[in-house]
């Protein structure tokens, strides 16, 4: 059995896309698997050019090994050393990303319609109302980031909300894969299949329902297992995670405020959005 610190020397640069594709031989069990069936396995998106050359380093110690077939690959270990030798690669992918780009947090706020008491409390300077970066400016910052992915989580969402939606996936780049989440989605259905039909198809933008019924037999309290949060995630390098819905109220109406996190924090919650869109439903 190779040492800890072999496996994950073998696999530098990459300790986070090993850990996938670990999790996606303990997900298969022992036995030997194509690389299509490794890289579906992983549930990470992860293309099998990379996957290949991942496996070559975990070859040399040992964790696998090439499969007699062409693009087949041997790994005989057990679920339980695949899974803890997941948990170190991660820690390993956390560690250097926090290395590589520290973290950086910004606020993000919507101040109240003006006139309002707070206004008063606090000084403003050019394009920051009370000082603050903007929730518009902030969604904005981070769909330009974005160069693979861009995920927008809302709950809640109004006519303003979909106009805002929209500059928000106008403003990433055109070859980037587009995401919105939402919360039963059945309630959306008009603004979804024809109100905004058209530019919803013209920027390719995949709609997903994280609003998931649970068999009535379990003992859980609530059959409906559905998300309160809001997220805008690019890529895994910048984040905003707060309370702005994409409501008219959130964008110029209510007090919401939320952070812009880079570095190791947008990592996390790109690990999290990961998790919610293998479970949510696809439209």
């Amino acid at each position: 059995m190779p040492s800890d610190a072999d496996i994950v020397r073998s696999v530098a640069p990459w300790p986070g896309s090993a850990a996938r594709i670990l999790e996606g031989f303990a997900k298969l069990g022992p036995g030997v698997w194509s690389l299509e069936q490794i890289c579906s396995a992983s549930g990470s998106g992860i293309d099998v050019g990379h996957a290949s050359q991942i496996l070559a380093g975990l070859a040399l110690t040992g964790m696998c090994a090439v499969g007699a077939a062409d693009d087949t690959w041997l790994c005989q270990y057990g679920p339980a050393e695949l899974n803890r030798l997941v948990c170190i690669l991660s820690g390993a992918d956390h560690f250097r990303r926090m290395r590589l780009n520290p973290a950086a947090i910004e606020l993000a706020v919507t101040m109240p319609l003006v006139p309002s008491h707070l206004e008063k409390e606090l000084l403003e300077t050019l394009g920051r109302p009370g000082g603050f970066l903007t929730t518009t400016t902030a969604f904005t910052r981070v769909a330009n980031a974005a160069s693979r992915r861009l995920v927008v989580m809302t709950p809640f969402i109004d006519a303003r909300g979909f106009r805002w939606l929209r500059r928000v996936f106008e403003a990433s780049s055109e070859n980037c894969e587009r995401i919105v989440v939402l919360r039963n989605t059945q309630q959306y259905s008009v603004e979804l299949g024809i109100q905004h039909a058209d530019w919803l198809r013209s920027l390719r933008i995949s709609v997903r329902d994280y609003h998931l019924a649970h068999d009535a037999n379990t003992a859980r309290a609530v059959p409906i297992e559905t998300f309160h949060a809001k997220i805008v995630v690019a890529d895994d390098t910048l984040a905003y995670v707060g309370s702005a819905n994409l409501l008219n109220s959130s964008e110029g109406v209510s007090l919401e405020t939320g952070l812009l996190v880079e570095g190791g924090a947008a990592a996390q919650v790109a690990k999290l959005v990961d998790a919610v869109l293998r479970v949510a439903r696809s439209l």
